[in-house]
């Protein structure tokens, strides 16, 4: 599963990019479902702030959020979090269709 980790007008770290990439990889696992793609972007916000966007692509949906930080770590893990929600909520539904 290719995650693409990317800055839009700020650097980010290379460390930055590793923890993005294997926080993606390890929400798929968690929830046993099969990610497709997955794309991460930074970005800087108004007052100073960090703006993260997830977006991942599993079978027949995309998932995203974009949450704002005081730095990119933290917007990123608000955005994640906002994605795992969803991912579970994808998981309910395979487990629904399965049963019937």
């Amino acid at each position: 599963m290719p995650v693409q980790v990317e800055g839009q007008g700020i650097d980010i770290g290379e460390s930055l990019a590793i923890h993005a990439r294997e926080s993606v990889a390890k929400s798929g696992s968690k929830y046993g479902i099969d990610i497709i793609a997955s794309n991460v972007v930074f970005s800087p916000s108004p007052h100073k702030k960090v703006s993260a966007s997830v977006m991942i692509k599993v079978k027949g949906r995309e998932l995203f959020a974009k949450k704002d930080g005081a730095d990119a770590y933290r917007a990123f893990e608000a955005a994640l979090s906002d994605v795992e929600r969803q991912l579970l909520k994808e998981k309910e539904k395979l487990r629904t269709i399965e049963r019937k």
